[in-house]
């Protein structure tokens, strides 16, 4: 995991991510796989905070205060999230 991503840093969209949010969902385009991934609302609003600003926790506590959702399962469902987007290079 890149320092960016990991537990406690400030995580951030890849500076090379095509991304538009309508109606709640983002799409985003990845240009040098040609991917392209469309998130449900909670992930598009996790997705919106990585800005490199904003610690994982912080994250987390947004998640809690928008959404009704413990935080073990916000902190778990954001962890797994970052993990993946890691996992597919979205992370920068």
């Amino acid at each position: 995991m890149t320092e960016s991503s990991a537990v406690g840093g400030a995580p951030r969209r890849h500076p090379t991510a095509g991304f538009r949010i309508f109606e709640g969902q983002a799409t985003i385009v990845m240009p040098d796989g040609s991917f392209i991934h469309v998130l449900n609302e909670i992930g598009s609003r996790v997705w919106d905070l990585l800005n490199g600003q904003r610690t994982e926790s912080e994250i987390v506590d947004r998640i809690c205060a928008e959404f009704e959702t413990s935080r073990e399962v916000a902190e778990k469902d954001v962890r797994e999230f970052l993990a993946a987007l890691e996992a597919n290079r979205m992370l920068g």
